[in-house]
């Protein structure tokens, strides 16, 4: 190892990064070069100093640049472009970067990191510094004295060296399958006791060894018999509204604004694009194409068109809402509409009459033109024209069982859950029925209904209360429970009087858990032990992501970190959540390469795959009652919050989120680490 090296390694602990996650959601990280004026070019091509694994990003896509006072980015005249927030970059222009700011380069996100000695907000001392840099440097390499004269031994016979060989072979095959049965890993697990950690016990039956964690779960069997997709579309509105040109609507044409919710009665899976859909007028002299495409983000959202899927892979007893958009002529219609996905017959449904002449008007507030004559006989003669009756609505043949679906009843109560708004998060709240969001609070995220339903706990990112925060659901009774930043995740104990929180505030960083009461101002918190990612249900026992003492994977334990029992051993399992019954555990996990969701008995057993969708899944947690499951995904396009059976059958779309639950607040990994240190929340 030269010195260089050495030294740059002694070093990283207080030199700036930049940061890369990729499309995949891997990242990585990339030294900033301290000398003003260096830089680093970023792209595809291997001889770039930041290389990505970004298909849509160019050959030589950016640069960056060290200035005298910060970070500076720049545009190489890339095909997709960088856009900082919402703004895309002039090409061959230096632009100012923000220390934790996010530049977007294709599906590739990025931002300055400044080094670890200067992010905390727990300040370090010299002493910790100089600390800080010996744990980072690699050990020296100590060499001992030249050994004294041997005494004189008596010789050894060869039989002895061949026995003393023979005993070292048996002692290395035992390691090798002593080791090998827990992936070579060494974690605590079964009832071994590690020098410093608790002891971890496991029941006989829980099939840990058989968790494989570079493998996972077979998906679940297909269902023998017919496989069909059955696709049932219901018109819920139509309306028309105007064309806004800067400050003045237009006059020449109008937006007719359809939504439609798609079901999956079959039992296989079908493909659902916004493309898929087009209107025609009955007389078949108008096709019109779905506009939407077309419409900026912005756009999209002030009509209220947030439902807008592409290539989402409908599973059996799925639901969707889809949000379309048509440009028509201020005139009268007789309209249908008409869906066809690839390799299924095409579904068409009646829209009626739509004026949207008269619309147009109203919505403009300008008196409704007499139509003329000829338009009156016009469109007698085309509702007057025979044609084939829409589709009707499809059913399900006998052979064909129903698909298995999340129970209305399941589907009550509000769902809490965050945004990345550019800067921080927002929360909100969603009707788990589908019929509404609203929002709730700015600079807040990783929310956590108390038992009751009555109260929140929230970490705060606002600089007059940041920390952990608990209030009534009215936004009354607020108290700032912690004001460390680094306090996260906070979850209710069974009583609804005391919350579980992790925290790294710590010199050190270790991720520990705290107990404190979650209604005092600055409480005092107790130490419970060493862990991530802390959930407890209804009758108190607690799960969470091991870490140090507590090794790697999911743990369970009582609330006082008593009888801690493993349930995985995968480092990749995160954001557990138990069942209202305490007898299953639903996670995320990138073990296979992509987050998907997953469940496990709580010793153990039966873990199985519930998500196989290349869009990322996650944060999953329990409905009230148990019997389903809410997620976030971006399947589909838009990140959005889903529910399913905890079997994964009927995987349905409750709403469309306001955004992202991936961000990065800052700089300060110790206390922002993006959507896999989120969570969502559902009461009744």
């Amino acid at each position: 190892m030269s010195q260089e090296f050495e030294k740059q390694h002694e070093d990283d602990h207080f030199l700036d990064h930049v940061v890369v996650r990729h499309p995949n959601g891997q990242s990585d990280k990339f030294t900033i070069p301290a000398d003003e004026g260096a830089t680093l070019r970023i792209g595809r091509e291997l001889d770039n100093e930041v290389v990505l694994l970004d298909p849509r990003a160019s050959r030589y896509h950016a640069e960056l640049r060290r200035t005298a006072t910060g970070i500076e980015i720049k545009d190489l005249h890339s095909a997709n472009g960088t856009l900082i927030g919402t703004t895309r970059l002039e090409p061959e222009t230096w632009t100012d970067l923000a220390a934790g700011q996010m530049a977007q380069i294709a599906e590739t996100r990025l931002f300055w990191e400044k080094a670890a000695s200067a992010q905390s907000t727990v300040a370090m001392s010299p002493a910790q510094k100089q600390a800080a840099a010996a744990a980072s440097a690699a050990p020296a390499v100590v060499v001992p004295p030249p050994p004294a004269a041997p005494a004189q031994r008596p010789a050894i016979a060869p039989w002895m060296i061949g026995l003393a060989v023979a005993l070292l072979l048996l002692l290395a095959i035992g390691a090798f399958l002593l080791f090998s049965g827990r992936g070579g890993q060494g974690v605590a697990d079964g009832n071994t006791v590690v020098e410093g950690q608790p002891v971890v016990t496991q029941t006989a039956d829980n099939n840990l060894a058989l968790q494989t964690p570079s493998g996972g779960p077979t998906d679940t069997p297909t269902p023998s018999g017919p496989q069909l997709a059955i696709p049932v579309v219901e018109v819920v509105s139509a309306q028309v509204q105007p064309i806004l040109l800067g400050a003045l609507p237009s006059t020449d044409k109008a937006l007719l604004l359809v939504k439609v919710r798609v079901q999956n009665v079959g039992n296989a899976p079908f493909v659902i694009s916004t493309d898929d859909f087009s209107v025609r007028s009955r007389d078949g002299k108008t096709t019109l194409s779905e506009a939407g495409g077309t419409t900026s983000e912005d756009g999209l959202k002030r009509l209220g068109a947030i439902d807008r899927f592409n290539n989402l892979n409908l599973t059996p007893g799925g639901s969707v809402p889809e949000s379309l958009i048509f440009e028509v002529e201020p005139k009268t219609y007789d309209f249908e509409l008409v869906f066809e996905p690839d390799d299924l017959a095409p579904i068409v449904l009646g829209l009626g009459t739509i004026r949207a002449g008269d619309e147009l008007a109203l919505a403009l507030g300008t008196p409704v033109a007499e139509e003329t004559e000829e338009a009156v006989a016009a469109a007698a003669a085309s509702t007057a024209t025979p044609t084939l009756e829409p589709t009707p609505t499809a059913t399900r043949p006998p052979v064909i069982p129903a698909p298995q679906v999340v129970p209305k009843s399941a589907l009550v109560g509000t769902i809490a859950y965050a945004v990345f708004n550019g800067n921080d998060y927002d929360l909100y709240m969603g009707q788990a029925d589908g019929s509404g969001t609203k929002f709730f609070r700015a600079g807040a995220s990783q929310p956590a209904f108390s038992p009751d339903g009555s109260r929140i706990a929230f970490h705060s990112w606002k600089g007059d209360s940041r920390g952990l925060v608990t209030m009534d659901v009215s936004g009354a009774n607020g108290a700032l429970i912690s004001n460390f930043i680094e306090d996260q995740l906070p979850t209710w104990m069974a009583d609804g009087e005391d919350i579980i929180y992790l925290s790294r505030r710590s010199g050190g960083r270790q991720s520990q858990l705290f107990m404190a009461n979650g209604s005092t101002e600055l409480a005092e918190a107790t130490l419970i032990g060493e862990g991530e990612y802390p959930a407890v249900n209804a009758q108190g026992k607690l799960v969470f992501k091991g870490w140090g003492t507590t090794a790697y994977g999911l743990r369970t334990a009582t609330s006082k970190m008593e009888d801690l029992q493993t349930v995985t051993n995968v480092d990749e399992d995160t954001a557990p959540a138990l069942s209202p019954n305490g007898e299953q555990i639903v996670f995320m996990s990138r073990r296979e390469g992509n987050w998907e969701i997953y469940i496990v008995n709580a010793d153990g057993s039966g873990l199985q795959r519930l998500t196989n969708d290349p869009a990322e899944d996650g944060l999953p947690t329990w409905s009230p009652d148990g019997n389903a499951i809410a997620f976030v995904s971006n399947r589909g396009g838009p990140w959005a919050v889903w529910a399913m059976t905890p079997d994964g059958s009927g995987q349905r779309q409750l709403f469309t989120m306001e955004g992202s639950p991936d961000g990065q607040v800052g700089t300060d990994t110790f206390a922002s680490r993006g959507w896999a240190e989120e969570r969502i929340s559902w009461t009744k």
